[in-house]
């Protein structure tokens, strides 16, 4: 019930002030919705109605609909002793290309289903006994692919980044943000009030570190092909 969209709400609103020239009987009234709050409804402000949820419910229905659709993310992570990792990604979870760079060393990835193809750092062929810049066929559950999740599943990324959300601001510039940590002190993201729900920027500092990444392209992001020879 929470994860339905306000669009739906208000076609059940008007389904219920239509007239039609038949002279059937009135049909049964239709419940009014409680999972939405209709009294403060502006459709230029909440367009898809994300700014009326709970904050729990905003990100329930952000990550329902990050998870059906492809993205580029670019993502930069700190972590507490100040060593950065960063890592482009283009795709889904089931279907994508990305590269991960760390410590001086970029380790390309493209998975395509159960198969991947990677091409290693100087230091990660050294440390799984691979040749650095070959490329290496492997099953899309190989320790070559997983050891950089979730930053290869955008949903599920959000999702970990956005556990403790706690509040949602003011909706401004068709964008609402989910306020996480206590009062949003951890950080922000920022997610579409127009259309589905898609986040666009995650900015997130904590004692582990801090992270701030980028999402553009929902639905139109084309990976690049796994390689004929995997």
């Amino acid at each position: 019930m929470t994860e339905r969209r306000l669009g739906a709400a208000v076609t059940v609103v008007a389904s219920l002030l239509l007239v039609t020239g038949c002279a059937s009987a009135p049909a049964e009234p239709v419940p009014t919705p409680t999972w939405v709050d209709l009294t403060g409804y502006d459709p230029e402000r909440d367009a898809n109605g994300l700014s009326l949820l709970a904050p729990a419910d905003a990100r329930t229905q952000i990550l329902a609909d990050a998870a059906t659709a492809d993205t580029s993310m670019t993502a930069t992570f700190r972590d507490a002793s100040g060593r950065v990792l960063d890592v482009a990604f283009t795709g889904s979870a089931q279907r994508f290309s990305a590269e991960v760079a760390v410590d001086g060393g970029t380790t390309s990835i493209v998975v395509d289903g159960a198969r991947a193809a990677v091409i290693p750092s100087d230091a990660i062929a050294a440390d799984a006994g691979l040749e650095a810049g070959a490329v290496a066929c492997v099953a899309a559950t190989d320790a070559l692919i997983t050891r950089w999740y979730p930053l290869l599943d955008p949903a599920a990324f959000i999702a970990d980044a956005t556990a403790d959300a706690s509040g949602l601001g003011a909706p401004a510039d068709d964008a609402i943000e989910l306020l996480l940590g206590e009062d949003g002190t951890a950080g922000v993201l920022r997610a579409s009030t127009t259309g589905p729900a898609l986040p666009f920027e995650l900015i997130r500092a904590d004692e582990a570190g801090s992270v701030h990444a980028l999402f553009s392209g929902w639905g139109d992001a084309e990976p690049v092909a796994l390689p004929a020879a995997c």
